[in-house]
């Protein structure tokens, strides 16, 4: 109940519940009321932007703390070969800036200052990181215990992780084309959509509605609806994607989904 009040309590966390009870209530309201499609998509993108801009924080803010933490591990080992214990050599590191892992380090010193033991400061730590880091402090408490060297151990952890971010950093230059081909994709389609939306379908209403009884108009904006929401389904999906090809991980496309779904609409609205 304490870590769901401090939750609460975030800012972040504050303004995403405030947008999806925004946008739920638009939604309802507009399905019974005004029943316009365009209102129903601002809603559902005021429900969907909120989570996805929270969790894309969150996701920054952990990918800053694995990139701090070799320096963070290479401090530590630093003191301890200066004769430091190693509580004492992370209470000697409290005011250093760590960046996002700078409030993490405060709470570690705090908690030993209240007598918690160095173990139990660790997990406690470990299990708001990433998996990356949670091996790493398993590594350390088992190093600790056993009475190994620490120091060494330290700065070969922190040489592995500096290793693993720069192959991410690299890895995300080797794709930077797959990314451009996936925008560009992208866009292909959304041309494609307003080629048909724009000439093609026109053309062939007016040859095949009156015979039929329908009206052009009304089909027209029909296909117009359909269109925009393939256009946000396919700019959600691609952005995933090209996070996922370019980060390897699914949160770091929630970008790319946000700048496909706005951009994409915008055209349809501006060219439809």
């Amino acid at each position: 109940m304490k870590k769901i009040n401090e939750y609460l309590k975030d800012t972040n966390v504050q303004i995403t519940l405030i947008s999806v009870v925004i946008g739920l209530s638009l939604f309802i309201y507009n399905n019974y009321v005004l029943n316009n499609s365009l209102v129903n998509v601002f809603a559902i993108l005021l429900v969907l932007i909120g989570p996805a801009t929270l969790e894309y924080i969150r996701y920054n803010k952990m990918k800053d703390i694995e990139e701090r933490f070799p320096d963070f591990l290479r401090d530590i080992s630093e003191n301890i070969s200066a004769g430091m214990t190693l509580p004492q050599a992370i209470k000697a590191l409290k005011e250093t800036d760590y960046g996002n892992l700078s409030p993490h380090v405060k709470r570690m010193v705090i908690q030993m200052d209240w007598g918690v033991t160095f173990e139990d400061v660790l997990r406690d730590f470990s299990e708001e990181g990433t998996p990356l880091i949670k091996r790493t402090v398993s590594t350390v408490i088992e190093t600790y215990s056993g009475g190994g060297n620490l120091s060494e151990v330290l700065r070969s952890i922190g040489r592995s992780i500096s290793e693993v971010n720069k192959l991410r950093k690299e890895r995300y230059s080797g794709v930077y084309s797959q990314v451009i081909s996936g925008y560009l994709i992208f866009f292909v389609f959304l041309g494609i959509l307003v080629s048909l939306q724009r000439f093609l379908i026109p053309s062939l209403l007016s040859i095949s509605a009156p015979e039929l009884g329908l009206s052009a108009s009304s089909t027209l904006d029909f296909y117009s609806d359909i269109f925009q929401w393939l256009v946000l389904i396919q700019g959600f999906f691609s952005g995933l994607v090209i996070g996922k090809m370019s980060e390897g991980n699914i949160i770091s496309g929630l970008k790319h989904c946000l700048i496909l779904m706005l951009v994409g609409y915008t055209v349809l609205v501006l060219f439809i």
